[in-house]
């Protein structure tokens, strides 16, 4: 009788230990747990990806923020650059226009005996004076004895056919040629060749320390230097 309990409580143990799975709520239970495992490795994987792009996207839009930030500064200072262009460009209009009308005005209201060249008037004498009596008579009109600035202003001088004075002396210094405004002459030169040469020795000549234009010579090389006290005509600049 033994024996067959033992017998029989092993069949019963074989039984229930092949059955187990069959049971519901153990399968459900093992279910629950493995799907909580998964859940769980998802929700960490998920923390990490979105923890990845978070920090990326952090980045990238403090880039955006500093890049606006320089891009507003860059914008402030072009339009302080622009308002600034703007009244630069409204002052040289006005003073533009306020030229423009002195001009127009000089233009239409010619004083007796001038003529208008370019940006100048220039008056021609009618009788002859050293260079010194021309300098002081060009004075007393409000002018001076010409500056010659280019090719153009010495083919005019050339063409009034007289030989003029003009306001070109080296008798402070020999041989350091001074317009009458101080400026040394560098270019152009009109010389006719080949002066200057100061009377070339001739006691007659004398010193020849001023200069005049030759109506006799080619028109861009006319120059030519003279004793300061012979009397020819002269040309008075006004600068308009």
């Amino acid at each position: 009788p033994s024996g067959n309990k033992k017998i029989r409580f092993l069949i019963i143990c074989d039984s229930v230990h092949v059955q187990w799975w069959k049971r519901p709520s153990v399968v459900a239970a093992v279910c629950l747990g493995l799907l909580c495992v998964l859940l769980l490795a998802g929700i960490i994987v998920l923390s990490v990806y979105y923890g990845v792009i978070d920090h990326h996207n952090s980045t990238e839009r403090n880039q955006l923020l500093a890049s606006y930030s320089n891009l507003t500064e860059e914008r402030d200072q072009l339009q302080a650059s622009y308002s600034l262009l703007i009244k630069e460009r409204d002052q040289l209009q006005t003073e533009r226009d306020s030229l423009s009308g002195r001009l127009t005005y000089l233009k239409h209201t010619c004083p007796k005996g001038w003529q208008h060249f370019e940006s100048s008037w220039y008056f021609l004498s009618d009788d002859t004076k050293t260079w010194k009596e021309s300098r002081e008579d060009c004075l007393e009109r409000g002018a001076d004895l010409v500056i010659i600035n280019s090719d153009e202003e010495q083919e005019f001088l050339f063409n009034l056919n007289k030989r003029v004075w003009i306001g070109l002396t080296d008798s402070v210094t020999e041989g350091n040629l001074i317009w009458v405004d101080g400026t040394s002459l560098t270019t152009p030169r009109y010389w006719h060749k080949p002066q200057p040469d100061n009377g070339a020795g001739r006691l007659d000549y004398g010193e020849e320390d001023c200069v005049e234009i030759r109506k006799d010579q080619c028109p861009l090389e006319a120059w030519n230097d003279l004793s300061c006290d012979r009397k020819i005509y002269w040309v008075c600049e006004k600068v308009v």
